[in-house]
């Protein structure tokens, strides 16, 4: 049984929300794929990782990698890179604010990571955004804020949350053709669904457990299409 490992937010970490709780499901892709391909992931995902905190953990795990007998690195961020302080956008709707990480702090970070583990000898395999329900999520960055200036912030426009989160989606398909390396494909899968919002928790931006079969899918397709051995 080969091992390779994984780092990234709470998406690979597996955590899904419940009843106005986060919790990690005993269902997520990662179990999934370990059972499907016969593996062990060494998943050191963080909830709430950013890129700058993912690169943090990474250098921490150098020995990990290194003694991992497989030859992949699996690596998904940008989910918690594109995000707000909406607290402060919600008390100051008319200034300027930046996302934990800016697209160039995003992309030049994560292809520090991406040559580091070419330099370990290693291949890194990075995987693309799920969707977000905008509606949902909003529900749930302004619950105790303001929505109104919040709204005000974004132009009274809510699709504005999924348009940047896309932008940083789109991000992670160029820094794989810049980088030559693999991208997994897992944000089709749901675009395909009628109504994909029905595979996301009530935050709107978590995979529920349905959800984490869809990626699971889309992996064991990939791996399938291009015959990689694991």
């Amino acid at each position: 049984m080969g091992t390779i490992a994984a780092f990234g937010d709470s998406v690979l970490k597996g955590v899904i929300y419940e009843d106005e709780h986060y919790r990690v499901t005993n269902s997520s892709f990662q179990k999934i794929c370990e059972q499907s391909f016969g593996i062990t992931i060494e998943n050191k995902a963080k909830f709430g990782s950013t890129i700058l905190k993912g690169e943090s953990v990474f250098e921490k795990n150098l020995s990990l990698i290194s003694g991992t007998d497989g030859e992949y690195v699996v690596l998904e961020f940008g989910g918690n890179d594109c995000d707000f302080n909406w607290k402060e956008v919600s008390e100051y709707p008319d200034r300027h604010h930046l996302p934990s990480s800016t697209i160039a702090n995003f992309t030049s970070t994560y292809t520090n990571i991406i040559n580091e583990i070419k330099a370990l000898g290693k291949t890194p395999v990075l995987l693309s955004l799920p969707p977000i329900d905008s509606a949902r999520y909003f529900k749930k960055i302004s619950k105790g804020l303001s929505a109104e200036k919040i709204m005000k912030w974004m132009h009274n426009d809510q699709q504005f949350i999924t348009n940047w989160h896309e932008r940083y989606n789109i991000e992670i398909f160029k820094l794989a053709i810049a980088t030559q390396v693999p991208v997994i494909d897992i944000t089709s899968v749901f675009l395909e669904q009628k109504n994909y919002s029905r595979f996301l928790c009530n935050d709107g931006i978590h995979p529920n457990e349905e959800g984490h079969k869809l990626i699971a899918g889309a992996i064991e397709e990939y791996v399938r299409m291009k015959h990689i051995q694991l």
